[in-house]
């Protein structure tokens, strides 16, 4: 069974905590450093680019959140 077929760990709802893990806080943090120099080197003034750079931030952020903290289903 491949890693994307693979069913999801059951959880009780009293055990998921929705407050972001801290593998989620490391990944903001790194694409929020990502934006700032993709900001700072279009001269501060908004661009393009920097529209580009914050919507990956977004989607990042959006995967870092919905990928699961466990260990990677074994085959």
């Amino acid at each position: 069974m491949s890693a994307i077929a693979a069913p999801a760990p059951a959880q009780s709802v009293q055990a998921v905590d929705w407050w972001p893990t801290p593998k989620w806080w490391a990944a903001t943090i790194l694409a929020a450093s990502g934006l700032l120099a993709t900001w700072g080197g279009t001269g501060w003034h908004w661009s393009n680019t920097l529209s580009g750079a914050l919507i990956t931030l977004a989607g990042q952020r959006l995967v870092a959140y919905l990928v699961p903290n466990g260990t990677p289903a074994k085959q």
